[in-house]
C-alpha cells in the first residue's frame, strides 16, 4: 500500500483506531535514534531556556496558540 492509499484510508477510519495509528506512530518514532542535528538543535534549546526560563511556555499554551493560528 502506497503512502497516498494510507493517507486516505486514514479519515475513514473509527477514532479509536486513529488513535491507535498515532500510538504506533509514536512509538516508531520513539524507537529512532536521534540525529546529530536533532541532538544539536536539542542542546541549543535546552541551553536558551537555563539562561531565560521565563521566555518559555507551556506545551498547552503552545498548543493553544497554534489552535487560534490555524484554525483547529
Amino acid at each position: 500500500m502506497s503512502t497516498i492509499e494510507i493517507l486516505a484510508q486514514l479519515p475513514t477510519l473509527t477514532p479509536a483506531d486513529r488513535e491507535k495509528v498515532r500510538s504506533q506512530l509514536d512509538a516508531i518514532d520513539a524507537a529512532a535514534p536521534l540525529s546529530p542535528e536533532e541532538k544539536r538543535l536539542i542542546g541549543e534549546r535546552v541551553a536558551a531556556y537555563r539562561q531565560n526560563p521565563a521566555a518559555g511556555v507551556s506545551w498547552a499554551v503552545a498548543e493553544e496558540g497554534i489552535r487560534k493560528q490555524t484554525g483547529l
